[in-house]
């Protein structure tokens, strides 16, 4: 039904616009029969009414049109104005946006606690607001930089109790280079090869958040843990420990990040609740 009603339209204006085209080129040829007839003064008139015809025959295109004194305005003219206006408005929206997001979720992070339901909120009733208007705005940029700090934000706890637990493992081990080796020190070089292996062990990034906006800070995580495990046990009988919730919870963060972008759920915004405090005491 719109389609048809569509074409009505086209063919309407279409029909009218033919007929002036065709009054226009009739009138401009018995113009030019006038003129060779020397007929000046009535070629001029019927060469006007043709130029009129034409005039008349694209005025749909027009905005405004004054006169002959030239101020025609098209619509086409017009509507890529409007257009680009829009785009400029938009740019400038999602710029305005994103920063109040950002400035909700990046201010006040030293030890204090950040309330992911809160800014979760904030982002989602943002986005809605501009979907009612009808603003297609790409916001995966602000959602990528929020899924940031998000997963960081989780897996920072977790990362505190594996560094623990590796230290307390590189701790032993040291307690039994000293009573193997003495002090002083009875074998030099065969203490120098079991200090580069306890040196060789690694531990959790010291600064981690800016690997976490480029890689999978959980998943590096459980490398560095499974590798100073099997250092500690191969090079000192050192079984290191932690709390299997840990590894759970950096698996799934793992997982959460490989996915990306990340599907918040209530369960996960509870769990980012639990842990921003101590994530916050970090940053």
């Amino acid at each position: 039904m719109e389609t048809a009603k569509t074409f009505g339209k086209w063919l309407s204006v279409n029909w009218e616009r033919g007929l002036f085209v065709i009054a226009g080129l009739t009138l401009l040829g018995s113009s030019i029969y006038l003129v060779y007839t020397d007929k000046v003064t009535q070629a001029a008139v019927v060469f006007g009414l043709g130029f009129l015809s034409f005039i008349y025959a694209n005025v749909a295109r027009f905005k405004r049109f004054k006169g002959l004194g030239f101020e025609a305005e098209l619509w086409e003219d017009k509507q890529k104005e409007a257009a680009d206006l829009i785009e400029r408005l938009r740019e400038v929206v999602s710029i305005y946006t994103r920063e109040v997001i950002l400035g909700k979720v990046t201010a006040g992070r030293w030890g204090t606690k950040t309330d992911w339901q809160s800014h979760w909120k904030l982002y989602d009733d943002l986005v809605t607001q501009h979907e009612v208007l009808g603003q297609k705005i790409d916001f995966s940029g602000v959602k990528k930089v929020m899924d940031d700090y998000f997963l960081f934000d989780m897996s920072t706890p977790e990362i505190s109790k594996v560094r623990e637990a590796i230290r307390n493992g590189k701790a032993k081990a040291k307690q039994k280079m000293d009573e193997e080796f003495g002090s002083p020190i009875r074998d030099a070089d065969g203490y120098g090869k079991r200090l580069a292996e306890y040196r060789n062990t690694p531990e959790p990034l010291g600064d981690p958040f800016q690997f976490s906006t480029r890689n999978d800070l959980a998943g590096n995580t459980l490398k560095i843990w499974e590798e100073a495990q099997d250092r500690l046990k191969r090079g000192f009988e050192v079984a290191a420990q932690v709390d299997p919730t840990v590894i759970e919870r950096l698996e799934a963060l793992s997982k959460l990040y490989q996915s990306r972008p990340v599907n918040v759920t209530e369960e996960l915004i509870a769990w980012g609740m639990l842990t921003s405090n101590a994530a916050g005491a970090v940053l």
